[in-house]
């Protein structure tokens, strides 16, 4: 294996670690917290009061 496929494995390691994880935990939260405040505001003014 070559020094350029080696470091380029390295790389590869280096960016799926604790990092990435925790972005992707938090961008989910949002995404889904986002999703149910809408559904929460859809359900709220479906019926409008008379």
């Amino acid at each position: 294996m070559s020094i350029l496929a080696r470091w380029h494995t390295y790389q590869l390691m280096l960016q799926g670690g604790f990092d990435s994880t925790m972005n992707v935990l938090i961008w989910g939260v949002i995404l889904l917290g986002g999703i149910g405040v809408f559904i929460a505001w859809g359900m709220t003014n479906a019926y409008p009061t008379l």
